[in-house]
């Protein structure tokens, strides 16, 4: 399996000044050469679109611990239905009811935390 896997790589170095040049025809291969280089792209394009996902995956925001820093504190968020959640939201003693959606937010109500935290799972 090693020498095959040799070969292919030999093959696309070789191949590679043939693609890079646009005016120069590729020389003749079988049809074994064409499906090798459309693997080879293949894999190529894969492992780019993975390396992106993983990219944006990191440099996404907001960042994970950016969510943990502060006096405000995310208590529970409870999707209603594609596009709408209720969020509850904890600063400075109190407990803040807010309806999120992607047209507008509201202030629904307002509780003491104390009330709240015998009301909320251990977790």
């Amino acid at each position: 399996m090693r020498p095959k896997i040799g070969t292919v790589i030999i093959l696309l170095l070789s191949a590679a000044p043939a693609w890079c040049q646009a005016d120069t025809p590729l020389p003749a291969h079988g049809p074994t050469y064409h499906l090798l280089r459309a693997l080879a792209s293949l894999l190529i394009v894969i492992v780019l679109i993975l390396l992106t996902y993983y990219a944006l995956k990191k440099l996404s925001w907001p960042v994970a611990g950016a969510l943990t820093e502060g006096p405000l504190e995310l208590l529970q968020v409870l999707p209603v239905e594609p596009g709408r959640r209720i969020y509850l939201i904890g600063l400075k003693g109190r407990a803040y009811v807010i309806a999120w959606s992607q047209e507008s937010v509201a202030l629904i109500g307002e509780l003491e935390r104390s009330e709240v935290d015998e009301q909320l799972p251990d977790g």
